[in-house]
């Protein structure tokens, strides 16, 4: 009960008189909670048990009184402001009316002597609708709605309690993680791999090399005779007779 409450809001019409009255300074175009933490702290409470105790053909109906803070003491009753409406559950919709916003039998108008004088306002709900707030928790099957001339078409809410609790616990959408951005180096010249250069040989290795040339000439020598020596044996030459 007490989230309906905080989401009902007052605003100001924005229709061609209203703006005509916004350019004379005689209104102001704002949006404003209906009821104070301490209206919704006193209020929730007494409207949850009456509607719990009221019969379906039972609507249930409160009055707040304010006094201003400059007014004084002999004028309290005179000067006291007064809101008031009254509600009724409906299955899963509670259908909300405001009948009085802030509204005082004596109040005088804001407009100076040279301002159109503007039309009387019997409940303070002359240049206002009253709204809510989240707008997803509304119903299109509002009761209490009158057409007739200077009563207001949008005083009256009716509100899914089911919508109100999902919207309500529905966690709000996380803020995007800024992701890093890549960045691409500049391609670095590399040098190519280097070759070790083997050193030439040294007076030392060439002697060696002369000297394995040598051995190798020998060693060949030595096959080619041991060669000749064995084609000899298989071929002997002839006897003389």
């Amino acid at each position: 009960m007490a989230d309906i409450l905080r989401g009902v809001h007052t605003k100001e019409k924005s229709g061609l008189l209203l703006l005509l009255g916004k350019a004379l300074k005689s209104t102001n175009l704002n949006d404003i909670r209906t009821f104070s933490e301490d209206d919704i702290v006193f209020l929730t409470p007494h409207i949850a048990t009456a509607l719990a105790q009221a019969t379906p053909n039972q609507r249930v109906g409160f009055h707040i009184y304010s006094t201003p803070q400059l007014s004084q003491a002999p004028k309290v009753n005179e000067n006291r402001e007064t809101t008031s409406g009254h509600l009724f559950a409906d299955g899963l919709s509670l259908h909300f009316t405001l009948t009085h916003y802030r509204y005082y039998p004596g109040k005088k108008p804001t407009a100076s002597q040279k301002e159109p004088r503007p039309l009387p306002d019997t409940d303070g709900l002359r240049d206002r609708e009253v709204t809510f707030l989240p707008e997803a928790a509304l119903r299109p099957d509002a009761y209490d709605r009158s057409s007739w001339i200077g009563k207001s078409e949008d005083r009256s809410l009716a509100i899914d309690y089911q919508l109100l609790a999902r919207v309500l616990t529905t966690p709000p959408p996380s803020a995007p993680v800024a992701q890093p951005v890549p960045t691409v180096a500049a391609p670095v010249l590399q040098q190519p791999p280097s070759i070790p250069v083997q050193a030439a040989p040294g007076g030392k290795n060439e002697a060696d090399l002369q000297a394995f040339k040598e051995e190798l000439k020998a060693l060949q020598k030595k096959v080619d005779e041991q060669s000749a020596e064995l084609q000899r044996l298989k071929n002997p030459p002839p006897r003389k007779k």
